[in-house]
């Protein structure tokens, strides 16, 4: 694969050429129309089985962009007939293509049923897929190479999980050698506990042969079944394996038995001298333990870790429960040092409304002002807590003729584009995320550029996301549909721009998106709430399809958003979460008292949630600045959320 450099450098020469020719490379679309035509019908043809008629339509066609679509179809269907020569011309021809990774694929896979293994690793080029890797190291056994086999099925073998029955022939060779001693054995049953795949530890403990290592491996799969018995056992060694072990069982006790697993463990410290790193994972673990079951004890058992001891987990346990029991000092606390994986944007608020809370309000100042210069959720509840206005900072990603020219010219983009054109998303979509995983920062920039020209605004939204690059409003946030959803908006009397946020937050504008739980369309309605929502506003839904339809997906989905709306009172973070996870979930998610919205935002127990409810209010934001309307602060849209059972909203203290 080229270097960064090179392919900088490579960018920046078609650059100049293409301002020399771009009258002839940036064609537009009506250059290809004839022959768009045509390929239509050799692709069918080609469908129907009628190959003599496709390769006659598709003479002449040799320039068009998707004629490797032609004879890669004509090559696939060959391929039980071991079209060598075919098949090297056209990965020669393509190399570096979607097609041509695809054929190779595919190509491999034929060589392997019909074990044809010197010329598998002729064509055979690194891959990630596990069983690939299997097949080439059986190529080089069956072919006699068998220099470094082992050394590589090692790599591959050295995992926690199962793996393929492809790696099987590799396997036995390195079962069949020295390499495979206890020690590696072990590296592995290790590796297997910690992934808690007890099954596969049991197989591997077999392969055992050190009576001491045997009975080691007995205790491990011992203390993942009754993890109690094993911490009460006063026979055990004190060696590093042994106190490993331990700390497994006290993980596993801990989750069914907080108090069972912290009175085991005062007992187990008498026996055994623990380092102070495993005191701390001990401590770690008793504390994530009390804070996934709500422990009354939670709080303190959290602020008992040792700090080098807090790993992701304990960091996002403690601002959650720091929030929900308003443990406003041990917060101060908790949030000294720099967040390890917690948003950092998420982590300043937090600790500076601690401050806050605990007098310490120039600090908290601060930190609020700086983060009021952000443009993201956080930072605009900074803004609404100092009266500041919300800094949007759009910056156009403003891509030159010349970089759209070079874009377009890459031929995996004008394949991606004449698929678009002729409807065929799931293939123009492959095609499309291929070539962005090639592209550098700036070139994804342009591509976003380049898509919305086409009019493929969510792809535009995804290269930026894929550059990291944030600052184009314009892009990220496109208007499609914002006359019906101001049409429908007003008509069920919700926001527009709340319409819109919803819009962004479950399709970005994808009008045929379909979830893997059925969700359908830019709104992502489930059938039966479809069908609900139909039946009550008067909209007819004959048949499913009808939901990728935008206006009635749009009727129907600021139908469904009003009501939610409505049942909640107004709240529209409520109505958000409502949307995103069922009404039935929110009402399980009010707590015994009133609390503020910001911290029921952020202790809802869904992950996925938790972030739509942030976005949505966010978006919605940005959706008032990009209709040209004036912008509503967000808290004033968050008010506090009333207790379970309660019909209204009172006041709480924040």
């Amino acid at each position: 694969m080229p270097t960064s450099h090179a392919r900088r450098t490579r960018f920046v020469l078609l650059t100049v050429l293409l301002q020399l020719a771009s009258s002839v490379i940036a064609a537009p679309d009506e250059h290809w129309a004839a022959a768009r035509t045509r390929f239509e019908a050799v692709l069918a043809a080609q469908k129907a089985g009628h190959h003599q008629r496709a390769a006659e339509l598709v003479a002449g066609l040799e320039d068009y962009p998707l004629y490797p679509y032609y004879r890669y179809y004509d090559l696939r269907r060959r391929l039980h007939a071991y079209p060598r020569e075919a098949v090297r011309e056209f990965l020669s021809a393509w190399d570096g293509s979607l097609l041509a990774t695809t054929l190779r694929r595919e190509w491999l896979e034929q060589l392997v049923r019909g074990q044809r293994w010197q010329d598998f690793l002729e064509f055979y080029r690194p891959v990630d897929d596990l069983a690939m890797r299997c097949q080439q190291l059986r190529a080089r056994i069956e072919t006699g190479q068998g220099d470094g086999v082992i050394a590589d099925t090692r790599a591959i073998w050295l995992s926690g999980d199962s793996l393929p029955d492809a790696c099987d022939p590799a396997f036995a060779r390195l079962y069949a050698s020295p390499a495979l001693d206890d020690d590696l054995v072990w590296a592995r049953i290790r590796l297997a506990m910690q992934a808690g795949h007890g099954s596969l530890a049991r197989y591997l403990a077999r392969r055992l042969e050190s009576p001491q290592r045997q009975a080691l491996a007995a205790l491990w799969l011992e203390a993942h079944a009754h993890p109690a018995g094993v911490l009460a056992r006063g026979d055990l060694g004190d060696d590093a394996p042994t106190r490993e072990i331990l700390l497994h069982a006290l993980r596993r006790l801990a989750r069914k038995d907080v108090d069972g697993a912290e009175r085991a463990w005062h007992a187990v410290l008498t026996r055994h001298a623990f380092t102070a790193a495993e005191r701390g994972a001990a401590a770690a673990a008793l504390a994530i333990a009390a804070a996934g079951s709500d422990h009354p004890r939670r709080i303190g058992l959290l602020d008992a870790v040792p700090e080098t001891s807090v790993d992701a987990a304990v960091e996002r346990y403690r601002i959650r429960e720091a929030l929900v029991a308003r443990a406003w000092p041990e917060l101060v606390r908790w949030t000294a040092a720099p967040p390890l994986e917690v948003d950092a944007l998420r982590w300043r608020y937090w600790r500076a409304r601690a401050l806050q809370h605990t007098g310490q309000d120039e600090a908290a100042h601060e930190l609020l002002a700086v983060l009021a210069r952000e443009r993201d959720y956080y930072g605009f509840l900074a803004a609404d807590a100092l009266g500041l206005d919300y800094e949007f900072g759009h910056q156009a990603v403003a891509a030159s003729a010349a970089e759209l020219a070079t874009l377009r010219a890459r031929p995996g983009l004008a394949r991606a584009h004449e698929l678009y054109l002729l409807d065929r998303r799931y293939q123009a979509r492959r095609e499309w995320y291929y070539e962005l995983e090639h592209m550098e920062h700036r070139e994804l920039e342009v591509a976003a550029a380049v898509a919305a020209d086409w009019g493929w605004q969510n792809q535009a939204i995804f290269a930026l996301g894929r550059a990291r690059s944030w600052n184009d409003l314009e892009l990220r946030f496109p208007t499609l549909y914002h006359a019906l959803a101001i049409e429908h908006g007003r008509r069920r009397e919700v926001d527009p721009a709340r319409v819109m946020a919803i819009i962004r937050s479950e399709s970005a504008f994808v009008v045929d998106a379909r979830s893997p739980a059925g969700a359908l369309g830019l709104m992502q309605l489930m059938p039966a709430t479809a069908r609900e929502t139909a039946r009550r506003v008067g909209i007819r839904l004959d048949r499913m399809n009808r939901l990728y339809d935008a206006e009635t997906n749009i009727a129907l989905g600021a139908s469904y958003l009003a009501r939610m709306i409505a049942r909640f009172g107004g709240n529209f973070a409520m109505a958000a979460a409502a949307y995103n996870a069922g009404p039935h979930r929110v009402r399980q998610w009010q707590g015994e008292h009133c609390t503020p919205a910001a911290i029921w935002i952020d202790t809802i127990p869904f992950t996925e949630t938790r972030r739509y409810v942030r976005r949505a209010l966010f978006y919605a934001a940005v959706y008032e600045w990009r209709l040209g309307r004036d912008i509503t602060r967000i808290t004033s849209v968050m008010p506090p959320i009333p207790a379970a059972g309660a019909t209204g909203t009172t006041e709480c203290r924040t």
